[in-house]
């Protein structure tokens, strides 16, 4: 998001919350960004299967997308955003590939989505359709539960640099510099966080095996220290805050920010195969689960997804026998 000139808030077809778009608007106007409220659209019955010839299957398509568009502009009307809300609603199928069909469509720089409510004390959980739309949106993903904001909001950048398997030497620079943009622009702070551990374990069931021997522990810290200030020099970044916590990452990022009382969290999704898949399960799934803030996940610069430009289904497309293509 080096520009930050677009943004996009998926509005769910049938959701009534609009808690994307007004995070969308607040961020648009604080970063002087393009605002686009977008809906997928698709109803598995509106196929030929259902429809005698292409001409009325079409025009029931167009008339379900025109009621999402007036949709969209009642949305619109309701946010308090300077600029201009542009609003756009496209049959396509599944709902994950269209928001990231839409992302490369705008080249747009980030992707907000509302996550699903839960309950009382549990985090709302991520469905598989909606984790892909995270591992594979070449554009940053903020996933939001839907709070407001503070009028100063605490951003917490989630540094790795001493982690392998193929993480990129530039991600934890990316993840400052679009905390440090957001922070500046919506008045607030960035405060930089780094867990480490003193040596490599494996979770096996509820025990942890160590996998190599532990460094004494002033050592050891040392070394990510000077890590982390090295990423902080190399980008000339200066937080309001720098935290260093023995421990994993998945339990001392959302203890972090629950202290801080931060409003957004931004961290990395690594490549960690030859195939390029992005994978956030190890650390971000259960990082979201315990995460009292917003989520912002940031990708290599290098990334590229695997979806495909072209719409599904087709105006002459059957209808699927079992499921749907997807990823």
């Amino acid at each position: 998001m080096n520009k930050a000139e677009k943004i996009i808030a998926a509005v769910e077809p049938h959701a009534t919350s609009t808690a994307a778009a007004r995070l969308g608007a607040r961020l648009a106007d604080a970063q002087g960004a393009g605002l686009e409220l977008f809906t997928p659209v698709y109803n598995s019955r509106v196929s030929l299967a259902h429809f005698e010839d292409r001409d009325s299957l079409r025009h029931a398509r167009e008339l379900l997308v025109k009621r999402h568009e007036e949709r969209l502009q009642s949305i619109s009307a309701g946010l308090d955003c300077a600029g201009t809300v542009r609003i756009h609603a496209a049959w396509d199928h599944p709902p994950e590939e269209a928001l990231i069909r839409r992302v490369l469509d705008e080249d747009a720089d980030l992707l907000i989505v509302e996550l699903p409510p839960g309950g009382e004390s549990d985090a709302p959980a991520l469905s598989s359709a909606q984790w892909q739309l995270v591992r594979h949106c070449p554009a940053p993903v903020l996933l939001t539960r839907g709070h407001a904001w503070k009028a100063e909001p605490r951003i917490v950048a989630s540094l790795d640099p001493m982690g392998g398997h193929g993480r990129h030497t530039e991600l934890d620079a990316a993840i400052l510099r679009l905390a440090e943009r957001i922070a500046e622009r919506a008045g607030g702070t960035v405060h930089a966080f780094h867990a480490w551990q003193r040596s490599l374990h494996a979770l096996i069931g509820d025990f942890t095996q160590p996998l190599a021997p532990e460094l004494p522990q002033s050592e050891t810290e040392r070394r990510h220290r000077e890590a982390v200030e090295a990423v902080l020099e190399k980008t000339g970044s200066k937080p309001a805050s720098l935290s260093l916590v023995e421990g994993r990452p998945e339990d001392g990022l959302p203890e972090h920010c629950a202290r801080l009382g931060a409003d957004l969290a931004v961290m990395g999704a690594i490549a960690r195969n030859p195939f390029g898949r992005i994978f956030i399960g190890s650390t971000a799934e259960r990082v979201l689960g315990q995460l009292p803030c917003d989520l912002l996940v940031v990708k290599p610069e290098s990334f590229r997804t695997p979806v495909p430009r072209e719409r599904w289904p087709h105006e002459d497309s059957p209808p699927p026998v079992i499921g749907v293509p997807g990823i």
